[in-house]
């Protein structure tokens, strides 16, 4: 099923400039995490003059999140800022809008932010290991609860065409359970501005969402200048047997669909 996409902008690292007329009531202990990811940035200003400084913009027909919709099957605005000192540590925030179908319940999420910091370094020649943390924030309640959580993430890259992945949540979804991700990426560049990449990843999260999901994703990008656009076939089974669970979240799985995005970034 092709999903019409619609283009909204917002700025953008596996699963976003716009504004909102919602009122951002639930990022009071939010802006404290802001704000001394702030002043850590400012701290080290003085060394800002070896890294590298990366902006993107994206708007894509749906926010697809291992398995399931993180915007109900809706478009996303997203956007993404980091730096990434010669060091290998590299910091920065992410950004989207989100909707977990819970109009019924008062107070909920239609923002999540995403500060990340992290450290990628050479193994060898060919291999790099990539070692990050991410908290992921939202304005809001998911079904009444509050959502916020960490995850820690392992990649291994060979070159630029293949990267395995590890991550896990102690606490996934805030919802007192542990959470895995686990994954793989191919990348083929057919030409210099054209690549093909497919996924498949294992979602094991059956004790906070139902199931555990299996996932997979085919498509192209193509780079030209500052633009680049990416066409995906996506698709997710439920891998294991349902857990009766308390927490009102539930995500339908992901049935046959193409993804398109564009992006602009610098």
């Amino acid at each position: 099923m092709l999903k019409i996409l619609q283009i909204v902008f917002s700025i953008h690292s596996d699963g976003e400039s716009y504004i909102y007329s919602t009122e951002m009531k639930g990022f009071s202990k939010k802006n404290v995490v802001i704000s001394l990811f702030t002043f850590v940035v400012m701290q080290s200003y003085s060394s800002f003059i070896l890294a590298e400084f990366h902006g993107t913009v994206t708007a894509t027909n749906d926010y697809i999140w291992r398995g399931y919709s993180k915007t109900d099957g809706g478009f996303a605005l997203q956007a993404n800022l980091d730096y990434e000192f010669s060091s290998g540590f590299y910091l920065g925030t992410s950004i989207s809008n989100v909707d977990f179908g819970d109009d019924e319940f008062n107070d909920r999420a239609n923002i999540e932010v995403t500060p990340y910091i992290g450290w990628t370094f050479n193994l060898a020649e060919d291999w790099r290991i990539d070692l990050q943390w991410s908290r992921y924030f939202y304005d809001g309640k998911i079904f009444g609860q509050h959502a916020d959580y960490n995850e820690f993430y392992l990649f291994l890259h060979y070159r630029d065409l293949l990267t395995a992945n590890v991550s896990f949540s102690e606490n996934f979804y805030h919802q007192g359970h542990a959470s895995g991700e686990y994954g793989l990426t191919g990348r083929y560049p057919i030409t210099g501005a054209i690549e093909f990449s497919t996924s498949i990843g294992y979602s094991q999260i059956k004790e906070i969402l139902e199931y555990d999901y299996l996932h997979w994703n085919a498509g192209f990008t193509y780079s030209f200048n500052y633009v680049v656009l990416d066409f995906r076939y996506m698709d997710a089974v439920e891998a294991t047997a349902p857990i009766k669970m308390d927490w009102q979240y539930d995500p339908n799985v992901l049935e046959p669909t193409f993804v398109f995005s564009i992006s602009i970034g610098f």
